[in-house]
């Protein structure tokens, strides 16, 4: 599970990275006006922000995972009862 968790978080790591970039402005001409201006960076901005969102929920889970698995760990390394 353990190997499976790590490709998974590998290759949303990449997409993470990847989506970055993509969703980044990237002008060759400057604006010619301030609403041209604040309308290129209003709209980077929501698409890094969605991006954020996505890292901090895959954060969450995988946080969620982690502490689920130790614990199920914790419970089974347990000696048993004398008798």
């Amino acid at each position: 599970m353990l190997k499976v968790l790590a490709i998974v978080r590998s290759v949303f790591l990449v997409f993470l990275v990847g989506f970055r970039f993509y969703a980044s402005p990237v002008y060759v001409t400057m604006p010619r006006t301030l609403d041209e201006q604040y309308a290129r960076c209003s709209a980077a901005q929501e698409s890094l922000r969605t991006v954020i969102l996505v890292a901090i929920g895959w954060i969450a889970l995988e946080t969620l995972l982690g502490w689920v698995m130790a614990r199920r760990r914790a419970g089974q390394a347990q000696p048993p009862a004398p008798r």
